[in-house]
């Protein structure tokens, strides 16, 4: 069984319709709720027990050091420049190596994590 995601603005299209065509559950920010806070964003993958995928940094911030209450996992993309075969490529190695539990930083050839507090249960 493949883990559902939540894509946030940031995310490109095609990558979600890659996501898609391998079988994941994607849902996208700009689809169901376009210009919502990243609070908001961090509420509704958590909500709706989503992995969320982003190129925005600030959501390790809001978890970290606000003390946010974080979603399964937050995948945090690194890629520069957005070649879509490359993160489609580093997204299906991520996911299929990721505990829950933790953020990770996604680059094109590797990725780290870091758990989350125990004071922040995932969902």
């Amino acid at each position: 069984m493949t883990r559902a995601l939540l894509a946030d603005e940031n995310f490109p299209l095609p990558v979600v319709k890659g996501l898609v065509a391998a079988g994941y559950d994607v849902l996208t920010v700009a689809r169901i709720s376009p210009g919502i806070s990243d609070r908001a964003v961090l509420d509704l993958a958590r909500n709706e027990g989503r992995c969320l995928l982003t190129f925005d940094s600030d959501f390790g911030d809001l978890v970290f050091s606000q003390g946010i209450q974080p979603p399964p996992a937050i995948l945090y993309f690194r890629i520069q420049p957005v070649v879509i075969a490359d993160v489609l490529a580093a997204a299906l190695r991520a996911l299929t190596e990721v505990p829950d539990g933790s953020i990770v930083v996604v680059t094109s050839d590797d990725f780290r994590l870091r758990r989350f507090a125990p004071s922040q249960p995932n969902a």
